[in-house]
């Protein structure tokens, strides 16, 4: 195919090369989600619902250290290390499931997420 003018080339250059560009269409970013508090010794809410490749944010607003650390067994290994007063942790749960967690520093507090 021979082109009949030349200069069309010059002004179709800008569309050929943007069709060409980039798409972040397959990358995926986790949803932002719910925040979980750590406050008198609990987490709040103990159970939480989320969809797939959700961030939940874990808050600790006690005046002393917690964690936030997978359950033993967990298809999903995590830990915050030791978070101080209003600090926070982030992870995502990206496959359906239930994730139990707990304080290694006091480990009565239990809670879970819910992934489906």
């Amino acid at each position: 195919m021979t082109l009949a003018h030349p200069a069309l080339l010059l002004l179709l250059a800008p569309v050929l090369l943007a069709a060409c560009g980039d798409d972040d269409t397959d990358v995926a970013e986790a949803e932002p989600g719910p925040t979980v508090t750590m406050e008198q010794s609990r987490y709040a809410p103990d159970t939480v619902e989320i969809a797939p490749g959700t961030e939940v944010t874990f808050e600790n607003l006690d005046p002393f250290a917690h964690t936030v650390t997978s359950a033993e067994g967990s298809t999903l290994e995590f830990d915050s290390g030791d978070l101080g007063q209003d600090e926070t942790y982030v992870q995502t749960f990206d496959e359906a499931g239930t994730y139990g967690y707990f304080c290694e520093i006091h480990p009565t507090m239990r809670a879970e997420i819910v992934v489906g």
